[in-house]
């Protein structure tokens, strides 16, 4: 998962990275944490956090992708002074530590959908209650039932000048869950075209289920929102954004 892939990810995310980071820093002037200092966890090629430590943050971003923490450590390399304020690290989301906590968590990019067991999410939830300093804030994105079962197209075909990639994604009800295999072509040095497959699954959570076990993990739900703007979730909203507290 996120090997061959890796190395094209952000031609088709970095606007996205774009609109986390600006909305981001609203939700945060919402929810103000006590200091500084974040973790960003699933941080991928590290797009998100290079701009969060690019505008006063002290970083730490968390993968468990050795191929997506290469090219976000080849990234913060080639970023004059970013390096003084961001490091990475490899690492299970279920299963970490840090020596000092941290004002901030946040897991972008739909990350928690890949876990698939309520107790993979009771696991992350657990490590990053005690990673974070009390009053500390925790800030996820998820993508909705809805999405999953009803947005996320069968088929979806991404063309570039030198990269193609086919998308091909089920969805399995009594799991609530999508998976997705994804054929990509990259060219070489040469002109010839390099074949690759990767398999990726998401699982759907209920809100109930995820106010449930964010309780259990004893954090304060301060906000449910309809991710990128600031009002409810409807009915089918596609993505949710979660903004919990460590009281």
């Amino acid at each position: 998962m996120y090997t061959d892939y890796a190395r094209h990810y952000d031609e088709g995310q970095f606007h996205f990275s774009v609109l986390m980071y600006d909305y981001l820093q609203d939700v945060l002037k919402l929810h103000e944490p006590p200091g500084r200092s974040l973790i960003d966890l699933a941080c991928g090629t590290g797009t998100l956090a290079m701009m969060l430590a690019d505008s006063g943050w002290d970083v730490l971003g968390i993968d468990m992708a050795r191929g997506m923490l290469r090219e976000a450590q080849r990234k913060a390399r080639h970023s004059a002074g970013i390096e003084r304020s961001i490091r990475f690290r490899r690492a299970d989301m279920r299963d970490w530590t840090v020596a000092e906590p941290v004002d901030v968590v946040t897991c972008c990019y739909d990350s928690l959908n890949y876990l698939l067991e309520e107790a993979d999410l009771q696991a992350t939830f657990a490590a990053v209650w005690a990673a974070l300093k009390p009053g500390g804030v925790w800030i996820f994105d998820i993508n909705t039932p809805y999405f999953l079962e009803h947005v996320w197209q069968p088929v979806e075909v991404e063309e570039r000048d030198d990269y193609a990639h086919v998308m091909q994604t089920t969805f399995h009800p009594e799991r609530c869950l999508s998976t997705l295999s994804l054929t990509g072509f990259a060219r070489q040095p040469d002109g010839r075209y390099e074949r690759f497959v990767e398999h990726h699954a998401e699982r759907g959570y209920a809100e109930a289920d995820l106010r449930r076990l964010l309780t259990a993990a004893d954090f304060t739900i301060e906000a449910l929102y309809d991710c990128f703007i600031f009002t409810d979730p409807a009915p089918n909203c596609h993505r949710w954004l979660w903004v919990c507290r460590k009281i």
